[in-house]
């Protein structure tokens, strides 16, 4: 009688961490961290599709640190509101423009998304190895599909 062999893999699941932010006035951009699926076609067009207006972004900012991002705020999963972290380690933050890569750098983020003073989402990519944020059109394109 032949042998059956079980093999069990463990597959070891990453996330894509992004910055979310609305820049305010004085250079000053209030942000969040968001740890799952930040790459453009996920966050960068649910950004774009459902928080493309200053109330909705700060709406959404009121929520502090995400989980994932989601349709609306109702939807996303929230560090403080469904997880019951403590709302101080979980605040949005203000930090100056400027202080975006080392932000970036702390929380281990791959994008960062910024709503400038025109309305519009930008989107970087964090390289790690050069330090700086490299800008991304492709949420241009995601608008369009």
């Amino acid at each position: 009688m032949p042998y059956i062999h079980i093999i069990k893999i463990k597959l070891k699941v990453m996330a894509t961490r992004s910055l979310i932010g609305i820049k305010l006035k004085d250079n000053i951009v209030k942000t969040i961290y968001c740890h799952w699926d930040g790459y453009p076609e996920n966050n960068g067009k649910l950004l774009i599709e459902n928080y493309n207006t200053p109330a909705a972004i700060t709406e959404l900012m009121e929520l502090g640190d995400l989980s994932s991002l989601a349709e609306s705020p109702d939807q996303c999963k929230a560090y403080h509101r469904d997880r019951k972290e403590p709302w101080g380690m979980v605040e949005p933050r203000d930090i100056n423009y400027s202080e975006l890569v080392d932000v970036g750098y702390d929380y281990g983020v791959d994008y960062v998304y910024v709503y400038n003073e025109e309305c519009e989402w930008e989107c970087s990519r964090l390289d790690h190895v050069s330090g700086e944020l490299s800008p991304l059109e492709i949420l241009s394109n995601l608008a369009l599909n």
